[in-house]
């Protein structure tokens, strides 16, 4: 029986497919470079993604129960304005329906499994905006 394959992997392909959409992407945190590039507010906005990846849910057969690895992520799209956190969250599902690569893996086509509307966030000053988006994906053995 093998292991349940790692979630790692599966992470480092969204931001490498992020990355090459030339989106900023920060792992739990806002990316260096990213936000207001001076005095809040008064400055240019660098928008950005906040990718929060989730462990993988392991799925096979009674051969092998951890064959597949069933993997999925959060998209926080963060803009100065609605728009930009709308073109971030676009430029994020640009890859939607394409396979990723994965280190040892062959994977299925990404899927949406989350599209919240933009939202404006008051608690910050002046306020941002973010839409939020899930992706997921299935991987096998290569």
């Amino acid at each position: 029986m093998l292991t349940a394959a790692p979630a790692r992997p599966h992470t480092d392909a969204v931001v490498a497919a992020l990355t090459a959409a030339n989106v900023l992407v920060g792992r739990g945190e806002r990316p260096p470079g990213a936000g207001w590039q001076g005095e809040p507010g008064q400055t240019a906005f660098t928008p950005y993604v906040v990718l929060y990846p989730s462990a993988g849910i392991p799925d096979g057969d009674l051969a092998d129960p951890n064959v597949y690895l069933d993997y999925s992520c959060q998209l926080t799209c963060v803009g100065a304005t609605q728009e930009g956190a709308e073109a971030v969250a676009d430029a994020a599902k640009a890859f939607v329906g394409q396979r990723l690569t994965v280190a040892g893996r062959d994977a299925h086509p990404v899927y949406l499994t989350l599209d919240r509307p933009a939202s404006r966030d008051d608690d910050v000053s002046p306020p941002v905006h973010y839409s939020i988006i899930g992706l997921a994906f299935r991987t096998g053995p290569a």
